[in-house]
């Protein structure tokens, strides 16, 4: 199973999440929806899966090339093990932290990142705020991964994983907001 049919898996749960919590928010009058924000958002989700359709055999033929023709490091036996599983995730998380920086900190980043942080409000659907350019020099951050080896297959599960990751800290913050307004 690769990344599009997890994310197309994913997407009705995540739906029901938004619109449980638009409900609670109405119910509870705390509603932090507002139809516009929440279709820009969602637009642009669906805005940034299409365009990582089409730029994906890019960033990972580059991927690949780099990892079969440069890669400083084969031990395909290391990287299947769990300990080499959880260094992937860190490297991973390690190199998307850089990303994330560069984002914030160089022009032409920010220029792809910025559209994450132009959401007036704060709930799930803000999360499908995600660049559409993104993938167009992000995948520079990741070389390292291919020149220590992570085999590709190992990339793509650990990114899976990480993406998913990412969505966690919307959904517990909104947990925790809803066991606040619970008392």
């Amino acid at each position: 199973m690769n990344a599009s049919q997890i994310i197309v898996l994913a997407t009705p749960v995540f739906l029901l999440l938004i619109a449980l919590e638009y409900a609670w928010g109405v119910a509870r009058g705390r509603n932090s929806y507002r139809l516009n924000d929440a279709l820009s958002s969602i637009g642009l989700g669906m805005l940034s899966q299409i365009s990582a359709v089409l730029t994906r055999t890019l960033r990972i033929g580059i991927y690949v090339a780099v990892f079969e023709q440069v890669a400083l490091w084969r031990f395909d036996a290391f990287w299947q093990s769990w300990g080499g599983w959880l260094l992937a995730l860190l490297f991973y998380d390690f190199c998307y932290y850089w990303l994330h920086r560069a984002g914030h900190e160089v022009a032409l980043f920010w220029a792809a990142h910025v559209v994450h942080h132009q959401s007036q409000d704060y709930n799930l659907s803000t999360a499908l705020r995600q660049t559409s350019s993104g993938a167009l020099l992000g995948w520079l951050f990741y070389l390292p991964m291919a020149l220590a080896g992570v085999p590709p297959l190992v990339f793509g599960v650990v990114a899976l994983v990480d993406l998913l990751k990412g969505l966690s800290p919307l959904i517990l913050q909104d947990a925790l907001r809803i066991k606040r307004a619970m008392r």
